[in-house]
């Protein structure tokens, strides 16, 4: 789903024969190790800067796969990225509406800029139509429809037919702390579902805009019933302008014993909408939280405020201070910072940055994170 790295147009033919021929050749089997395609990025020598996209045929399924700069001429075993949305996550040719994620762009910056090591990605395809939904989506709903099944049908492809695939064709270091599923959208839900699962094949998780909606919040009633704490990391976002709740879902983690800053992240994009130009924007986050340093101190904060709901559906104003860290991670620390009201006559803001008027005026307040801090207006126009 954003920038298209298919840039030569005389690639096209070769691609479409080579496409053709793969899937003359496979049929629908038990998948076997394979030699990875060559790169849709050409035949010119490699750029030992820049990692490689090829796409392989797992049966009748498309697997996205980038390797590394250097994996073809070094024998380094890798960590693994494992995406859901396949199609959009690499080129806007593929993608179903245009927009891609430049998950390889993205990678190959943090690799040369030190802030994450060299890793591989698997992004599989989803399923046409309603097929993606049931693939995607584990409770019953009317509106996709499914019963839920299809969920947990797709997570035993995923875990039994998918990682065994990459495992035994590229060099991975095949271990669930060298693991992360993620996901968005439709697609979130089912990377935090299974994530959160199988700690035992994964060690984080990346759910980018989770649709929180889906069966009429079931989610939420699901997961307020699981006992125990999964060792995974979890990183959570949403945007400002897609009016989806999901600070009920950060509250129920930290009140499962998630540690925030540590094995939870969370960020509420100010500008953030629900589509590839937003993820692609935030993705760099979940990507250093799984192969990069862990966030030590804050060297930016910025402040906004957005329209928040609470789990029993009460809707309230909450500030949002989001910090860029020297590891390159940038999430909101609404219940970390402290608050400064400078007109307490006109309103008040608790510790978790919730918002109270007293006054239809605008409040000023400061807000400090890490001994920075940031003078913050809040208009009363709502």
């Amino acid at each position: 789903m954003i920038k298209n790295w298919i840039y030569k147009c005389s690639c096209w033919g070769l691609i479409a024969l080579l496409m053709l021929a793969l899937t003359g050749c496979m049929k629908e089997q038990e998948p076997t190790a394979v030699q990875p395609s060559p790169t849709l990025e050409g035949n010119t020598a490699p750029d030992e800067t820049k990692g490689t996209v090829s796409i392989e045929k797992l049966g009748e399924r498309r697997i996205f796969v980038y390797l590394p700069p250097g994996y073809e001429t070094g024998e380094d075993r890798y960590p693994v990225v494992y995406m859901n949305d396949g199609r959009s996550v690499f080129n806007t040719g593929t993608s179903s509406f245009n927009k891609e994620w430049l998950v390889d762009k993205k990678v190959d910056q943090l690799v040369n800029d030190g802030k994450m090591e060299k890793v591989i990605v698997i992004a599989v395809d989803a399923g046409e139509g309603s097929d993606r939904g049931k693939e995607y989506v584990p409770f019953p709903n009317d509106s996709i429809p499914t019963d839920g099944t299809g969920a947990e049908e797709f997570t035993r492809y995923f875990i039994e037919t998918v990682i065994p695939f990459a495992d035994s064709t590229y060099r991975t270091i095949p271990d669930r702390d060298h693991r992360m599923i993620m996901g968005s959208s439709f697609g979130g839900v089912q990377a935090f579902w299974m994530g959160y699962h199988h700690p035992e094949t994964f060690s984080m998780i990346g759910a980018l805009s989770a649709s929180t909606w889906v069966a009429n919040g079931q989610a939420y009633d699901d997961w307020v019933q699981e006992t125990g704490k999964p060792d995974v990391k979890i990183w959570l976002d949403m945007g400002a302008e897609e009016g989806m709740v999901i600070d009920p879902l950060v509250d129920l983690l930290l009140s499962k014993g998630f540690k925030y800053g540590q094995d939870l992240f969370f960020q509420m994009d100010p500008i953030g909408e629900h589509d590839e130009i937003s993820w692609s924007r935030r993705v760099h986050n979940p990507l250093i939280m799984f192969a990069g340093k862990a966030p030590g101190q804050a060297v930016k904060l910025e402040v906004s405020d957005y329209l928040s709901i609470s789990g029993m559906g009460d809707s309230y104003l909450r500030l949002n201070p989001v910090a860029t860290m020297d590891n390159g991670m940038d999430y909101s620390v609404p219940s970390e910072a402290s608050y400064k009201v400078l007109n307490p006559e006109v309103g008040q803001v608790d510790p978790s940055g919730k918002v109270t008027f007293l006054k239809h005026e605008d409040l000023r307040v400061e807000v400090t994170y890490q001994g920075m801090t940031q003078l913050y207006d809040i208009e009363n126009d709502r």
